[in-house]
């Protein structure tokens, strides 16, 4: 009989658990924390997406992966701490960016808490996180999305922003700062992502790694010519 029980008759529900691939993950920032010296030096030379940060997750797999736990730790959460409609997290929170971003981290921080040996990281995440969390989702979200999900009312604004012409406007304004600070420092050299150092002032622009491997290069040929062997002498003719 009991395997015909659902979870409607539980007090609470226990935390979603994350897939072996996001497990994965956990465990080698573990090593990095937790680890001896060796694991450590072997576990950082191995690059790894963190999960509380959803944007490093480098593989289709760690992905799916997350959005899957995600969505089992927001029905989760609905059900043990949404008691008034504005504590809901919205359906629709995939479309919210920020909200991703909140959620990986009320997850992850949720998860390091049920796994600690203690009361005392659980008691923070209640005394702290979820508060924290909802405060900042109420204010974010108001009332846009309790029906339906409404489009981005802040669209319209971050379109002017990454616009050629505001993009320009500011560009501009920044190099006046740029040319001003150089101008009175006497320093009017920046580098340029190339590694070029660039004279704001008057537009030179050199390289000192080439400049250094000319050098380099010029030294070797000058060392090579003093070290070749001068024509011997012609021989005298018999008279």
């Amino acid at each position: 009989m009991t395997e015909n029980r659902n979870a409607d008759g539980f007090l609470v529900l226990p935390f979603p658990q994350p897939g072996p691939v996001i497990r994965r993950l956990h465990r080698h920032w573990w090593t990095v924390e937790n680890g001896t010296p060796l694991e450590q030096d072997k576990a950082k030379e191995r690059p790894a997406g963190r999960p509380w940060d959803p944007a490093t997750l480098g593989t289709s797999g760690e992905r799916l992966e997350l959005w899957r736990w995600l969505e089992d730790v927001v029905r989760w959460f609905n059900h043990e701490y949404a008691w008034d409609t504005s504590q809901v997290i919205p359906d629709c929170w995939p479309d919210h960016p920020h909200l991703v971003h909140e959620i990986a981290i009320l997850a992850d921080a949720r998860r390091r808490a049920g796994s600690s040996a203690n009361s005392a990281a659980l008691e923070e995440w209640h005394r702290v996180c979820v508060p924290w969390f909802l405060d900042r989702m109420q204010k974010s979200i108001k009332a846009h999305c309790e029906e339906r999900h409404q489009a981005w009312p802040a669209r319209a604004r971050y379109a002017r922003h990454v616009g050629q012409e505001s993009f320009t406007l500011r560009n501009l304004r920044s190099i006046e700062d740029v040319e001003e600070v150089g101008a009175r420092s006497g320093s009017p050299w920046v580098t340029d992502i190339g590694g070029d150092e660039i004279n704001i002032i008057t537009g030179e622009v050199r390289n000192r790694s080439e400049e250094e491997q000319i050098a380099v290069e010029e030294r070797e040929r000058q060392r090579a010519a003093q070290g070749q062997d001068q024509l011997p002498p012609e021989p005298e003719q018999a008279q």
